[in-house]
């Protein structure tokens, strides 16, 4: 198959920061001897920087190429300048389409919006099957926030979006997303939706494990103190307060008998900073790269994810990166991942902001070593289950396979 991807948000390989979702979907289709065209924006969502000065391609293998197509950034992720920014991509984005062999089959990101809108058109007018993957429930995330008896009249002031995303879902051929709860909220905004399936944001679950357990035999560390650790953003949205806060208590209750591992970069690395000048068991190691990431996992008990309460995320990243690791999780965050951190025994789920739950959890784990020990071995059957990449990914690509076959006509507005 001739497959073409876009995400705006997704880094690609010559970001050198990992290999995320579509990096992993497009290096198991090269291996599958399928040819991969990755569309992008020049403009960096993460570092608020332009890659390159022009529309640029790089061959990132044989098979697999990178397109990244100029187009305006903005400073603040909340702000008119974004939503421009957005639909100035998607504007150029379909004219680097022209002139190009169709593909077989087109995978779009959702959000943004308006370059998923525009991509669906023009797979429908040009006969080629869209599959549109959900990372994010725009434009309801857009007013999440707004009290209950006002989200009427909020919808009402950004109908234009929710235009936009039932042309997409109606068009599209199939839809998938990083969450069931996400295919939910698809369903429930079309009830026409034609195919929707779930693949959850899947690791190189291999080489994840081979790199861990290379750590654990070369490196030493205290076995006598449960080790936990936060990687991430430390952005406002992530419940950094309550992580420190617990460091504090369990340092003042069972002083060396824990250690808390703080990595990332973000607003608020000076409140991570403050803590861990003052507490012996709280260190800060700032932004890391993937090498030195498995390393502290290798010497890691327990992974954090402390969110609060006003996103809309229903399952993270971090979820199968801590279990590939064979990490149990300390979750507030109140969704799907809760679920299924509670079924299959990978963790333990705490209020958004709750101090004395989170450190109850820690406390449950320095206590019964049997139990964490008998949770690090759930984790990794979980991993394997459903987190590991070549299964996930092979399966997705058996969707591209089916839904190539389709066609499609014209556009329902």
């Amino acid at each position: 198959m001739n497959i073409w991807t876009i995400s705006l948000f997704d880094p690609t390989p010559f970001d050198k920061v990992g290999d995320h979702r579509f990096i992993q979907i497009a290096k198991m289709a090269v291996e599958k001897e399928h040819r991969v065209i990755h569309f992008t924006s020049t403009f960096r969502h993460t570092s608020k920087k332009q890659r390159f000065s022009e529309s640029t391609s790089l061959k990132a293998g044989p098979d697999y190429t990178v397109e990244y197509v100029w187009s305006k950034g903005y400073k603040r992720n909340i702000s008119f300048e974004r939503f421009a920014a957005h639909s100035d991509f998607a504007e150029r984005l379909i004219e680097s389409f022209e002139g190009r062999e169709r593909p077989d089959v087109i995978f779009v990101s959702m959000p943004p919006l308006d370059s998923a809108e525009r991509v669906v058109r023009w797979g429908n007018i040009n006969g080629v099957p869209v599959i549109t993957d959900i990372i994010d429930p725009w434009p309801d995330s857009f007013i999440k926030d707004v009290p209950s008896f006002l989200k009427p009249a909020a919808r009402a002031v950004i109908w234009s979006y929710f235009k936009k995303l039932r042309t997409i879902l109606e068009n599209s051929a199939a839809v998938t997303s990083i969450s069931n709860g996400y295919l939910e909220w698809a369903k429930k905004n079309c009830k026409a939706l034609q195919r929707a399936v779930c693949f959850y944001p899947a690791l190189d679950l291999e080489a994840i494990q081979g790199v861990v357990q290379k750590c654990r035999k070369e490196e030493s560390r205290n076995s006598d103190a449960l080790r936990t650790i936060y990687v991430g953003s430390l952005g406002s949205s992530y419940d950094l307060p309550t992580i420190v806060e617990a460091a504090e208590i369990m340092h003042q209750r069972h002083p060396g008998r824990t250690e808390f591992v703080v990595a990332g970069s973000g607003p608020q690395k000076e409140l991570v900073e403050r803590y861990a000048n003052k507490l012996e068991n709280l260190s800060y190691l700032g932004w890391i790269s993937d090498e030195e990431l498995l390393r502290q996992y290798s010497l890691s008990d327990v992974g954090l994810i402390q969110h609060k309460n006003n996103l809309t995320q229903t399952i993270t990243y971090k979820l199968f990166s801590y279990l590939s690791a064979g990490l149990p999780i300390l979750n507030s965050l109140q969704s799907e991942m809760a679920g299924i951190i509670r079924q299959h025994r990978v963790g333990l789920n705490n209020n958004n902001g709750d101090v004395a739950g989170l450190v109850k959890n820690i406390e449950r784990f320095m206590e019964d070593r049997e139990l964490l020990a008998c949770y690090k071995e759930n984790a990794l059957a979980l991993a394997r289950q459903q987190g590991d990449s070549r299964a996930v990914y092979s399966k997705m690509l058996e969707l591209f396979a089916d839904v190539a076959g389709q066609s499609s006509i014209g556009v329902k507005s």
